[in-house]
C-alpha cells in the first residue's frame, strides 16, 4: 500500500477533499449536511397549512427553473386528506430554501440583499406567503438570475480579455505583429 492510500484510510471521509472521496462517502457527507440543515428548520407559531407550503415549493421550483432549467429544487407533495402541519417544514422544502438563500448571500452584491429571507424566519403561513412572493420577484430580476448562473459564463468572458464592443468590431487583436510579439506568443 502506498503512503497516499494509507493517509486516505486514516483520514475520515468528511476531511478528505471531495474529489478524493469515494462516491458512497460523498453521498453520506451530503446526506449529513442535508440533515444538519433540516434540523435548523423552526417550529411554526401555529400549524402551517399544506396549501401555503405547496405554493412556496412551486414558486421555489419556478425560480430554480429560471436559473437552471434542468433542475428542480423541491420535490414536495402534501399528504392527501390533511390540511395542517404542526411541525417544522419538511426537509425537501426547507433545505433547498436555505441553500438558495445561502447562494444569494454569497453573491456579495448589496443589490440582492433585499431578496434574502432568513430561513429561521419561516414560522407562519404569512412568512411562507412572503417567501413565495419573494421567489416571484427574484425570478423577474435578470441581474440576480445572471449572478446565480454566472461563474461559467463570466469565466468565458474573462478568457477572451475583450469587451463585447471589442468583440463586435474585431478590435483588441492587432492585424500586424512584430518580432517581439511573435517571440512572446511562442513562449506561451
Amino acid at each position: 500500500m502506498n503512503p497516499e492510500q494509507e493517509m486516505q484510510e486514516e483520514m475520515p471521509a468528511e476531511q478528505m477533499p471531495a474529489e478524493e472521496m469515494p462516491a458512497d462517502a460523498q453521498m453520506d457527507a451530503q446526506q449529513e449536511q442535508i440533515m444538519q440543515i433540516a434540523q435548523t428548520a423552526p417550529m411554526p407559531e401555529k400549524p402551517y397549512s399544506y396549501k401555503a407550503i405547496d405554493k412556496m415549493a412551486d414558486a421555489m421550483n419556478e425560480f430554480v427553473g429560471s436559473v437552471t432549467p434542468e433542475m428542480q429544487a423541491a420535490e414536495y407533495n402534501p399528504p392527501e386528506g390533511e390540511s395542517k402541519l404542526d411541525g417544522p417544514l419538511p426537509p425537501e422544502v426547507y433545505v433547498p430554501f436555505a441553500v438558495i438563500m445561502g447562494f444569494i448571500s454569497q453573491t456579495g452584491d448589496a443589490k440582492f440583499e433585499k431578496f434574502i429571507i432568513q430561513p429561521e424566519s419561516l414560522v407562519s403561513d404569512t412568512a411562507l406567503a412572503k417567501a413565495t412572493a419573494n421567489f416571484k420577484r427574484m425570478q423577474k430580476d435578470k441581474k440576480l438570475l445572471e449572478a446565480l448562473q454566472g461563474p461559467a459564463e463570466m469565466e468565458e468572458e474573462e478568457d477572451t480579455g475583450m469587451s463585447d464592443a471589442e468583440m463586435e468590431t474585431g478590435r483588441g487583436m492587432p492585424d500586424d505583429t512584430d518580432a517581439e510579439d511573435e517571440e512572446i506568443m511562442q513562449m506561451m
